[in-house]
């Protein structure tokens, strides 16, 4: 089995759940998916950084070296198809099997953003979604992207917690619950 970095395993991620996407959605996914964890987890899920270019935030040199490192590892294919007047490319994953590090609220994220984002063209994902991102709004051309404006801080108004809320419904779903009197009653020793 294959061993590859952070970076590609989240390309290989997002290209099982939204199979068939080119360069340009791809990186806009990881870019979402990145914005995302900030939000809920207040870190990133992958380590690209983000430049602000003619085609928004992208990270030209990690993006191609994680495309690059699947490509080799057989992890996906690559084939060029005619997209109207240019040639684009479609990315599919393989049937190679990857073990992928991610926390469960890390794929969480990455389904989300892919199975969300997937039935988009391109250029609307862009214009209604990404370049209106926090990010980017008055981000300077050729320049790193202040994404951490979004991250979430300790505190934080949000209230919940998405990696209990998630642990949470993986043990409901295993069937370790309680029944509900059980907790009010619970709940009404700690506060009385």
């Amino acid at each position: 089995m294959p061993t590859v970095s952070r970076n590609a395993q989240v390309l290989r991620y997002l290209l099982q759940v939204a199979p068939g996407i080119g360069h340009v959605k791809l990186a806009k996914f990881a870019y979402l998916a990145d914005l995302e964890t900030l939000k809920y987890l207040g870190r990133p899920i992958t380590r690209f950084v983000y430049i602000k270019d003619q085609f928004g935030p992208f990270d030209k040199k990690g993006f191609f070296a994680a495309r690059d490192e699947l490509v080799g590892a057989g992890l996906i294919t690559e084939n060029q198809v005619q997209c109207g007047d240019y040639l684009g490319f479609e990315m599919r994953p393989t049937d190679q099997v990857l073990e992928y590090d991610f926390t469960l609220a890390e794929a969480e994220v990455l389904r989300y953003v892919g199975e969300t984002y997937l039935g988009m063209r391109t250029r609307e994902l862009c214009d209604d979604v990404v370049y209106k991102t926090e990010p980017m709004l008055g981000a300077v051309s050729g320049r790193r992207l202040p994404m951490s404006v979004v991250a979430r801080k300790p505190g934080h108004r949000l209230g919940f917690n998405l990696e209990r809320m998630l642990a949470g419904e993986e043990s409901a779903k295993a069937g370790r619950v309680q029944p509900l009197a059980t907790v009010v009653d619970g709940l009404r020793s700690r506060y009385n």
